[in-house]
């Protein structure tokens, strides 16, 4: 497992230790209305998808990190997450394809981390799993996901259908993306 760090942001893999802050972005109402269809999760439901990051961790050696914004007094303000999985089931003619993810509390939106941090991951994927490609699906109405994809490299493909939803199909290349420039890739173990 690596942790990302760029000269304002730290991005590290899941642990379990992060149960309350993801259950924290996860209810924020911003995220909630971008990503999570509109509905409230329950503890539990949260705890699930933090194991589901981790296993994906385990599984492939890449996946979400949580994302932590520097502060000068050496304190870290918890943004939300960003990374790279499997595609899976909103890609089911090619689900190994790897596509990037972003959400963030909306106390963190607007500053330009989902890019920056979405720069990192894109580098991670080109340079680290020397992957051809990395995908993103956003909804239509993601105004805020569908700018950081252009801003990021991303071309649009096509529409997709994805749970009765249409979403925006873009890629990103080796050729086409925008990556960080001062990334640093280290190991990471989890203290658990």
């Amino acid at each position: 497992m690596y942790i990302l760090e760029t000269p304002r942001l730290i991005l590290r893999p899941p642990s379990h230790s992060d149960e309350l802050l993801l259950h924290g972005l996860l209810r924020d109402p911003f995220v909630v209305n971008a990503v999570g269809e509109g509905v409230y999760p329950t503890l539990e439901q949260s705890k699930a998808k933090l194991l589901k990051f981790i296993k994906h961790w385990q599984d492939n050696r890449f996946g979400f990190w949580m994302v932590f914004v520097k502060d000068e007094s050496q304190a870290r303000r918890f943004a939300g997450y960003c990374g790279l999985w499997r595609a899976g089931t909103y890609l089911p003619e090619d689900p190994n394809t790897v596509a990037i993810g972003t959400a963030l509390h909306r106390a963190a939106s607007g500053e330009g981390i989902g890019t920056e941090a979405g720069k990192a991951a894109l580098r991670f994927a080109f340079e680290n799993l020397k992957l051809d490609k990395v995908a993103g699906c956003v909804r239509p109405t993601n105004t805020r996901s569908l700018r950081k994809n252009w801003k990021l490299g991303f071309c649009y493909v096509k529409d997709i259908i994805y749970n009765n939803k249409t979403m925006k199909y873009f890629e990103a290349s080796p050729v086409t993306a925008v990556l960080s420039e001062d990334l640093r890739v280290s190991a990471y173990t989890d203290p658990k």
